[in-house]
């Protein structure tokens, strides 16, 4: 983005009343030197102020106009304010009811023009910049699933077809990315969360399956998440996944495919960018409640992992690994995104031996299952540590929550098998008592070495900059605390668990001044300690 995009910040009062230069005019001066911007500018001003049209002789028109032919835009076609409107598309109905008579659509066939609200307007105010500038210097930086260059260029293309998904998107990066006012009301009752949350319906009436969309739900999904607000972060999630089905990201070679093939390779790794990253958000709500099914379908044979962080954030086109390998290998070309997806898969596959253990008949395959996931477990955490050692600071904050999810994971294994008390009238079998040594062998070492160092990790990073923090790791930082209690309640904790235990409270209470979610893992630790 240019720096010229801070020229657009200026508001006025106009007979009494607050009023702010509309959004779209600041996306429009991104393809301006700074002279033009000024200039541009100080006309949007005046014509908003007085009520007029906008003209522009010459030049890019303000974002939202319509395409003219002629080189000056007509008074009744200058912008997104303007009551320019299309009847909501058409979805194919063939889809649904003939398969063989429906044809694959163009991606930008389900849109239709709309102009955009003013109190969303208001809401991004006019310099578009600092929202974007704010989100890929916080969120992005561990959750990097939205295109730099496809952002830019959806701005600057000034399709006003583009214009209401453009606003939906952006509405949800400002509310991702801002971090709560700790006098202010919760974050369930912010009225930029409930602005948000409406507009995507109007925009999902108006675009019912877009790109935009779906990475809009994945953003409101995270800020639910991030600051406890359930089961709305559960809902909104399961929406999320519903619409990546219908638009085929779960199998491109078997499933009904909505539309023809990605226009670009940087759309094509945006979508699948974007289907990781709500699907590792399901993963996480999924660690606590038992027996709820998976919404995210497991991957296809032959599914990739994004590219490279550091080719993703410059927009360069980059190889990709595959997903399903015969192991971990650190010398592969695997960016630390990449590897939060690799953990969380394996997140998914122990969520799921869970859920089904219950059910099965056979105990010699559910121990033989869990006894091979446990092995997976331990090299994949053997990669990791090998991992973060060869990273730069730019792939820190993923680092952070690839290992705290494969903490995640080993815990959620661990306490199906670590109790001694049998969950069977039979006979136990060779293979309990190992599983369930290994089990508590692997707690008192994550108690001991693993989750201190995770939560001096997230202190340094925090205190570092608290709006790169990821809530996604409060979960694990919990778990860990839990354990220590119960180690110590039990009077058989180790030298460093004390220490542990209060590593993870401070890291908790960092996290909480940036994610509320955070804070009620504390409350119900108090809470814990208390009885």
């Amino acid at each position: 983005m240019t720096s010229s995009l801070s020229l657009a910040g200026s508001k006025e009062n106009v007979t009494g009343t607050y009023r702010s230069v509309p959004w779209y005019f600041s996306l429009s001066l991104l393809s301006l030197g700074p002279k033009q911007n000024v200039c541009k500018l100080m006309t949007a001003i005046k014509c908003v102020r007085l009520g007029k049209a906008c003209h522009y002789p010459s030049g890019r028109k303000p974002y939202g106009s319509r395409a003219s032919n002629n080189s000056e835009s007509s008074p009744s076609s200058i912008s997104v304010a303007a009551s320019s409107y299309e009847a909501a598309p058409q979805f194919p109905d063939a889809f649904f009811l003939d398969t063989d008579l429906f044809h694959p659509i163009s991606h930008s066939e389900l849109r239709s023009s709309h102009s955009i609200p003013s109190h969303i307007s208001c809401w991004l105010g006019s310099d578009v910049n600092t929202i974007y500038e704010h989100y890929f210097n916080s969120v992005d930086t561990w959750l990097p699933f939205v295109s730099r260059k496809r952002l830019k260029q959806g701005i600057q293309a000034n399709d006003l077809k583009e214009a209401s998904g453009l606003a939906l998107l952006l509405l949800c990066m400002k509310l991702a990315s801002e971090q709560p006012d700790p006098h202010g009301s919760s974050s369930a009752d912010s009225a930029l969360y409930k602005a948000a949350k409406s507009y995507l319906v109007t925009v999902e009436e108006l675009s019912p399956a877009s790109l935009h969309l779906f990475q809009s739900l994945v953003l409101i999904a995270l800020y639910e998440l991030g600051h406890g607000i359930f089961p709305a972060a559960y809902l909104t999630v399961g929406r999320a996944a519903r619409l990546g089905i219908l638009r085929g990201y779960h199998d491109r070679k078997n499933a009904t495919q909505l539309f023809t093939t990605p226009p670009s390779w940087t759309y094509w790794e945006e979508e699948r960018r974007t289907w990781w990253a709500a699907s590792i958000l399901e993963r996480c709500l999924n660690l606590g409640p038992k027996g709820f099914p998976l919404a995210f379908p497991e991957p296809a044979q032959g599914e990739l992992l994004p590219t490279t962080d550091l080719e993703w954030s410059r927009g360069d086109i980059g190889t990709t690994q595959a997903l399903f390998t015969t192991g971990f290998s650190p010398d592969s070309e695997i960016g630390s995104f990449a590897r939060v997806c690799q953990v969380s898969h394996i997140l998914g596959h122990v969520i799921t031996h869970r859920d089904r253990r219950k059910n099965s008949d056979s105990r010699s395959s559910i121990l033989s299952e869990a006894l091979q996931l446990n092995n997976t477990l331990a090299a994949l955490e053997n990669y990791l540590s090998q991992s973060s050692l060869e990273i730069g600071d730019e792939a820190e904050m993923v680092t952070t929550l690839d290992v705290a999810l494969c903490i995640c994971a080993q815990l959620a294994l661990y306490h199906i098998y670590a109790c001694n008390m049998p969950d069977s009238q039979e006979q136990r079998i060779a293979e309990e008592n190992t599983m369930q040594a290994a089990c508590i062998s692997g707690i008192k070492k994550i108690m001991d070495t693993q989750g201190a160092a995770l939560a001096r990790r997230v202190l340094a990073q925090g205190m570092d900059d608290l709006n790169k923090s990821s809530p996604l790791v409060a979960q694990c930082l919990y778990d860990i605390a839990t354990e220590c209690q119960w180690f110590i309640r039990e009077g058989d904790a180790g030298d460093s668990t004390a220490e542990t235990l209060q590593l993870t409270m401070d890291a908790l209470s960092l996290v909480a001044q940036r994610w509320e979610i955070a804070g009620k893992c504390l409350r119900l630790l108090n809470h814990s300690a208390a009885t």
